[in-house]
């Protein structure tokens, strides 16, 4: 055992922090824990007034004797531990209190194939104790082309570098929740050159919960130099700064649950990238940022949980000119009264065709666009929205005055279902429910749930029909116009 060594006693685990003899006992050899949870603890290092360790929380230690604490295990154990059966299998076995035997047909077989571990291609060994490689001269994995290593006892890079010396491979690597020593801080006599590599066929690394520091990634991403996908989640990451030889192969960057605190912090620029997740990232102002340059090819953007509410911050990523998908927190965002600020935020950003695992169709595009210029157009302050309300001009023309601009109440509108056409003046306050209910009674429909409401926007040369399927909804959040629109009747 050694200092900084990962150990587990039970379903526990803990660092060591101190080997040797404790005052008033003897020659027993004690070891200094700190455990992964606190609670488990008593102490932060200090005993009888003598301190042998530090703990980081005041509960966190405690002093167990050498002998007692489990060593952990190469990885080559574990795997036959979780996939190799016993060599000896028996062919048949004996019903209790009886004499009959049933034989066991085709277990050898099956035996002999679960044995054969070197032929494995996924090997999980998530929340097992490998804490060492495999002994010098074990089998190579050379089909295996996923490691998932998941809550281990791995702490040095260098055994890393062993475990990876068997399986030449391997293209997916997961390491999270092993608590890594920072790379530029272990003590390896054989230290690496600059650039040797670790291996030359893992494409997606999983580094997340490894309590690594800024300092460590790039010289960690450099030692996967065909390393595409990159999952560092929940690490102790101020920054994000990598050499551009990384950051120029990058397709998918998983940073979520690191203060960076600004958007700026992910330093550099990434040509290939095409997802990234910045969820709970302490992140609060978009503003400045240059998509284009920085993200030109990003698809997949990820920035729930930060406090992002101004309407600059969403207007910057504009310059995201190929983004796609979107997770953002809209609800945080104000808006004129009667609109949902989902619908400015896709009417802002045109290249969206999923808003928080929502598709984009075609029809909300257009309503949510109809609907912002028709709110904002007239609004005294629109210096936020100024660009967004001349490029829509150019797409939908003028906009019309808002209902609820105009201080109405009611809008008469024109109502077709068949070939009947009545025209009527509903109140903007009535649900679609209760209009559902009138109309049912208007034209003889039997069942209000059978009938089906589509408000028919005319523009220009265009229509735009939407279905008013919310039935709570206010007739007015679809800023009826009286003059242009249609509401269209279908039931079965």
């Amino acid at each position: 055992m050694e200092i900084g060594q990962r150990v587990r006693i039970n379903t526990e685990k803990a660092t060591i922090r101190f080997i040797g003899e404790v005052d008033g006992y003897g020659k027993q050899q004690w070891v200094g824990l700190e455990w992964d949870d606190p609670s488990r603890g008593k102490h932060d290092g200090v005993v009888k007034g003598k301190r042998y360790f530090q703990t980081n929380h005041p509960t966190g230690g405690s002093l167990m004797k050498a002998e007692i604490i489990p060593k952990p295990k190469d990885l080559l154990f574990e795997i036959k531990n979780r996939y190799a059966e016993d060599e000896m299998v028996e062919n048949e076995i004996e019903l209790a209190q009886s004499s009959k035997k049933i034989e066991l047909i085709g277990m050898e077989r099956l035996a002999a194939k679960q044995s054969n571990i070197e032929k494995l291609i996924n090997i999980v060994l998530d929340n097992q104790s490998v804490g060492y490689p495999p002994p010098s001269g074990s089998p190579q994995f050379m089909i295996c082309r996923e490691l998932n290593l998941y809550g281990n006892l791995l702490y040095k890079w260098k055994t890393v570098r062993q475990i990876l010396n068997f399986f030449p491979r391997i293209q997916e690597l997961n390491l999270r929740r092993n608590m890594m020593q920072p790379f530029n801080q272990e003590d390896d006599s054989e230290q690496d050159e600059e650039d040797s590599a670790y291996s030359e066929s893992c494409k997606k690394l999983v580094i997340s919960e490894c309590q690594l520091d800024e300092n460590s990634i790039d010289p960690i991403l450099r030692r996967f130099p065909l390393t595409t996908e990159v999952v560092a989640f929940g690490n102790r990451l101020r920054r994000f700064s990598v050499s551009d030889i990384v950051a120029n192969r990058l397709i998918s960057l998983d940073l979520e649950d690191n203060l960076f605190g600004s958007i700026d912090l992910i330093e550099g620029n990434f040509p290939h990238l095409m997802h990234l997740s910045l969820a709970r990232c302490g992140i609060t102002s978009l503003i400045g940022l240059d998509g284009c340059v920085k993200f030109p090819n990003l698809e997949y953007l990820n920035i729930q949980g930060n406090e992002i509410i101004d309407w600059k911050s969403v207007n910057a990523m504009r310059s995201l000119k190929t983004l796609k998908r979107l997770l953002f927190d809209c609800k945080k965002l104000e808006v004129e009264k009667g609109i949902h600020a989902y619908e400015v935020v896709i009417a802002k950003l045109i290249s969206l065709i999923d808003l928080n695992r929502f598709d984009v169709s075609e029809v909300e595009r257009r309503s949510a666009e109809i609907r912002f210029l028709n709110k904002y157009a007239g609004v005294a302050d629109k210096s936020d929205h100024e660009e967004d309300i001349t490029r829509l001009i150019t797409v939908h023309g003028e906009p019309s005055v808002d209902t609820a601009k105009k201080g109405l109440s009611v809008v008469k509108i024109r109502i077709e279902c068949g070939n009947r056409v009545e025209t009527r003046k509903l109140p903007l306050a009535m649900s679609v429910q209760k209009i559902r209910d009138m109309l049912a009674r208007l034209f003889k429909v039997p069942h209000s749930a059978t009938i089906r409401l589509y408000l028919v926007m005319t523009d220009k040369t265009k229509q735009h029909r939407i279905e008013l399927e919310n039935p709570l909804r206010e007739f007015g959040h679809y800023s009826p116009s009286e003059d242009r629109d249609i509401l269209v009747v279908e039931h079965n």
